[in-house]
């Protein structure tokens, strides 16, 4: 049962990645929600068929792409939602925090992580109270404004790492994954774009 739940979890970052990209597409071209899902099926399909050397290009992105974390996950379906829908978040306060502090764990983690910095905040998650202390603050906040969607993905994160579910010991890599940290960044881009554009909407004048 395990082996299965892993294969599946090894591959959910390149299935959804790849069905927002193809999803995507349709949006752009404004078709319908249905051809959108067909549009995000068959890149998954096209990805699978098309091989590179001895493996298909749907295993290289696997092997590229590390297991997301509960979180991201949590932000990969959403994108999936979105592209499919064409519903925007960037209003939701809950979706604001959560890309926020994902944009903000992702700038503690990977320039240490990546040898930028002389100090390597990735040790933080193997021993010590920093992170744990962090991520109880967050799982309050979170509480107390009711955000259950980021309740739920930390929650799961930080039970996949007390029951040591996945490969790591590391409890950053229950928390965040680089695709999330992207995603983030982009879901943040997306915002301030949408915000200046309704505010520049706004101020101009309407034609009498």
């Amino acid at each position: 049962m395990m082996s299965v739940i892993d294969y599946c979890l090894d591959r959910s970052s390149s299935v959804l990645l790849l069905f927002v990209a193809g999803a995507a597409l349709g949006l752009i071209v404004r078709c319908r929600p249905a051809t959108r899902i067909i549009l995000g099926l068959a890149a998954i399909a096209v990805a699978a068929c098309v091989h590179i050397s001895i493996r298909s290009g749907f295993e290289w992105i696997v092997s590229a792409i590390e297991r997301p974390s509960a979180p991201g996950l949590l932000l990969l379906i959403i994108f999936a939602f979105t592209t499919v829908t064409g519903r925007s978040f960037d209003r939701s306060a809950e979706y604001r925090f959560g890309t926020g502090a994902l944009v903000v764990a992702g700038l503690i983690l990977y320039p240490g992580a990546t040898g930028i910095l002389n100090y390597d905040t990735y040790v933080l998650g193997y021993s010590g109270y920093l992170l744990p202390l962090a991520l109880a603050a967050l799982l309050a906040y979170a509480i107390y404004r009711r955000y259950l969607f980021i309740l739920a993905a930390l929650d799961i994160g930080i039970a996949g790492f007390l029951l040591s579910a996945g490969r790591s010991l590391n409890l950053w890599d229950y928390v965040i994954d680089p695709v999330a940290w992207f995603l983030a960044i982009g879901a943040w881009i997306a915002i301030l774009v949408l915000f200046l554009f309704r505010k520049a909407t706004a101020r101009s004048p309407v034609p009498a």
